[in-house]
């Protein structure tokens, strides 16, 4: 099996961005884990494994078929999987396609991961779970609890019509809350509690270096300006 032949919606912009976000943190960060909430077929958490360091943990905590049975999931994410339910069985098959031992596995809600991992223990975090509003914002107050001071937590889906229970959540913590978008892509948002700077302009040079993709102008909001990677020819 090919990487490109996994499932799901892991677009190389964000491929890009995630490698370029784990290198920085390898090169510059203290030593930490990694966490993504939501993890379908495995296409992110196999990329998230190749970039751990000796020592740090990647723990997965998705519903996998529990999906269809689970009281809090929306309606419309139950239709919209369909026969395409993700599988506890595809992923491990998926993950030990690439790596020799698969990663911490919690199946279940998400909203348990923080009786499964310890508080300010992670310097990355993937929320791709529920996008419905309540659960979104308990994914991100888990985020909050669960990432060092200089962390990153990405969101997938922040501002898709279908998804504007996402949107709300993560808008507010942004607004409300502290949260300083880092830079973004047509289907993730990158932030941190952190300093963004330092990261921000890691990320703005390795696009320039790029031959394939590059920062679009940047959008202000309030104080913040937020930094767009895109593909060359958008």
């Amino acid at each position: 099996m090919k990487y490109s032949d996994i499932p799901g919606w892991f677009y190389p912009i964000d491929q890009a961005g995630f490698a370029w976000v784990l290198e920085f943190q390898n090169d510059t960060a203290p030593p930490g884990d990694l966490l993504e909430l939501g993890a379908f077929q495995g296409k992110s958490a196999i990329l998230m494994g190749q970039k751990l360091k000796p020592g740090e943990r990647l723990t997965v905590c998705d519903l996998f078929e529990d999906v269809v049975t689970w009281d809090g999931a929306n309606p419309v994410e139950k239709a919209f999987f369909g026969d395409k339910t993700p599988t506890r069985q595809a992923f491990e098959a998926n993950y030990l396609t690439f790596h020799k031992a698969l990663p911490v596995i919690v199946q279940g809600p998400t909203g348990d991961i923080c009786r499964h991992v310890a508080p300010g223990s992670c310097r990355f975090v993937h929320i791709d779970a529920s996008h419905v509003y309540a659960n979104v914002r308990e994914d991100t107050a888990s985020a909050r609890a669960l990432l060092q001071d200089t962390g990153v937590v990405v969101f997938d889906d922040y501002r898709k019509p279908q998804c504007l229970g996402t949107a709300a959540a993560v808008w507010e913590a942004i607004l409300n809350e502290g949260l300083q978008p880092v830079f973004a892509t047509d289907a993730k948002l990158y932030a941190t509690w952190g300093d963004p700077e330092p990261l921000r302009a890691a990320i703005i040079a390795r696009a320039r270096a790029s031959d394939w993709c590059r920062t679009g102008d940047p959008v202000a909001i309030r104080d913040m300006q937020i930094v767009r990677l895109v593909r060359n020819g958008r």
